[in-house]
């Protein structure tokens, strides 16, 4: 691959984005430089996208994003070591700060709602779908066992294991409240409490019984609050208001006992007879929606989903499908439709990359298309692959669309089911547990027919031109 003049390309991304006056904070995550300027117009974008070793330019939720992939790391350490810029916060590879809600997003019309709805949602649930990945392959390790091994369920050491891996999804509403609250810089000590007593062993017990129950004489609707979302994120947002709300009027000397105090005793009744069985409602339609379209498009969905999600992903809204991906896993205890879908698009990213290195006969070209091909289909890092070659030479983007659909298609119609979160690359197939002869026919099917579309329809010369 030829090599990139680092020095050089921090250089004019700088002078391009306005010059250090122009940068208020610099960070990254994975794939890209996230600049927080002070003048957006000031940065030239169809001269960024020009310069060597940039792979294009995305403005989303308040930053300024050049996407370097590989040449990341190098560049970033050359800006924060030469200008005088300061550093922002810390980004990891799930994008949480993609989601953060902001203050400048446009005209307060509907679309402006409903993107802070998902915005809220989607950066609620960051903190618990890191733990969730993890919980889900531990449970896909002790099916494993158990499959390999039956006797190995008598085990105490099982049994124990089995118990960590369950306790992320028992306790859902306490971790989402605890997200929640972070988004809404609420203390989420409230949220959780409350929250925490749906979950009260006792209260469980009630719920088990049947027997009728009244709260200040209003019945109340016995309803099992283990593994449910909406309850948990309605709660969070009524504590965070009562809690704004009593610290401002209660006078100091009496704020630090009668606060809290008066958040629960307001809190919890609301809760209890009408956010959290609300909750479970909305979250019952939107499981109920998803069903209806997956039972009348059929095995398809997962092929729509991944075809459609390199557009969603250069509008910024991917992680629109995260809240009610969660509720299908919680309401029915898998995934037929997002998780396949987010998977086989990765795969049919790389098939295309991997074609267009087959084919090029450019040498740096053959570098970056194996390296964005790996990198999706190991890691499940797509960005690299959709813009320094999908998005670049338009032509293997549409062997990306043509394979994820026609391989979602297939894993669909045989009915691949993610039974855990687990992560979006090829290593993922293992949650499919007994349905994973359907994902890997359908890995099989995204990645040769993205590879043989791009294969045909790319050409060196038609790249040249662009």
């Amino acid at each position: 691959m030829a090599k990139i003049d680092v020095p050089a390309l921090a250089a004019d991304i700088m002078k391009l984005v306005g010059g250090p006056a122009n940068v208020h904070t610099v960070s990254h995550c994975v794939t890209r430089l996230r600049f927080m300027l002070k003048n957006r117009e000031a940065a030239k974008d169809a001269e960024i996208k020009k310069l060597p070793g940039v792979l294009g330019v995305v403005y989303g939720s308040g930053q300024y994003q050049v996407i370097l992939g590989e040449n990341l790391f190098p560049v970033y350490d050359e800006i924060v070591k030469n200008y005088e810029v300061e550093e922002g916060d810390a980004v990891n590879e799930m994008h949480e700060e993609d989601l953060k809600l902001q203050k400048d997003a446009g005209p307060k019309n509907a679309k402006y709602y409903f993107m802070k709805v998902i915005q809220f949602m989607s950066q609620s649930l960051a903190p618990f779908i890191t733990v969730l990945y993890g919980a889900g392959m531990l449970r896909v390790v002790l099916s494993l066992a158990s499959y390999f091994f039956p006797e190995v369920t008598g085990n105490t050491t099982y049994m124990l294991f089995n118990y960590m891996s369950q306790t992320a999804f028992y306790f859902m509403p306490v971790l989402v409240a605890y997200g929640a609250a972070r988004v809404l810089k609420s203390n989420p000590v409230f949220s959780i409490t409350i929250v925490a007593a749906l979950l009260y062993p006792d209260f469980t017990a009630m719920v088990s019984a049947g027997e009728a129950v009244t709260l200040l004489g209003l019945p109340v609707k016995l309803v099992s609050y283990s593994s449910s979302l909406l309850p948990a994120i309605f709660a969070t947002i009524l504590v965070a208001y009562l809690e704004r709300f009593f610290y401002r009027v209660i006078p100091g000397l009496l704020r630090s006992v009668f606060a809290p105090l008066c958040v629960f005793l307001v809190g919890y009744p609301i809760t209890v007879l009408i956010l959290g069985p609300a909750g479970v409602v909305v979250g019952g339609w939107i499981v109920t929606v998803i069903v209806w379209l997956q039972a009348h498009v059929g095995g398809v969905a997962p092929g729509i989903i991944a075809a459609a999600h390199p557009f969603l992903v250069m509008m910024g809204v991917n992680m629109l499908m995260v809240p009610p991906m969660t509720e299908l896993f919680t309401a029915v205890g898998y995934d037929n439709v997002f998780r396949p879908g987010w998977i086989l698009h990765n795969i049919a990213e790389g098939g295309s990359c991997l074609a267009v290195m087959v084919k090029t006969k450019d040498k740096d070209l053959k570098s970056s298309a194996l390296s964005a091909g790996i990198g999706a289909i190991v890691s499940g890092v797509s960005e690299p692959a959709l813009y320094g070659i999908g998005m670049r030479f338009q032509t293997p983007l549409i062997g990306v669309v043509a394979g994820g659909l026609v391989g979602g298609a297939v894993a669909g119609i045989m009915g691949a089911k993610a039974f855990s979160m687990g992560y979006s690359s090829i290593l993922g197939i293992v949650i499919f547990e007994n349905t994973m002869a359907a994902i890997i026919a359908g890995v099989i099917v995204a990645f040769v027919i993205s590879f043989l579309a791009t294969y045909f329809l790319y050409s060196d010369k038609r790249g040249e031109r662009r």
